[in-house]
């Protein structure tokens, strides 16, 4: 039977590493959103007739919103290839 100091050891080592992982996704989907994004509103800003205006740290901040950044890389693609027709 393991003491009380053990198992209280054990479930910080499974928390600090759950909490790791998550940081880690965060910080994944921060990047990822963050090229992903200015390409997706900047690519259609142009195709309206606007000027590009959206920069790197802008995308960064859309992709603070959990989810979103990882949502970008769809919405990069799907863009992309309607790009492919539109143009």
């Amino acid at each position: 039977m393991k003491s009380r100091n053990s198992a209280q050891n054990d479930a910080n080592t499974v928390l600090g590493c759950g909490c790791l992982f998550w940081i880690i996704m965060m910080l994944i989907g921060l990047v990822i959103g963050g090229f992903c994004w200015p390409y997706v509103i900047n690519t259609w800003l142009v195709y309206v007739g606007k000027t590009a205006s959206v920069k790197f740290w802008h995308g960064m901040v859309i992709s603070i919103i959990p989810s979103i950044g990882h949502l970008s890389l769809v919405l990069a693609v799907m863009t992309w290839i309607l790009m492919l027709f539109l143009v």
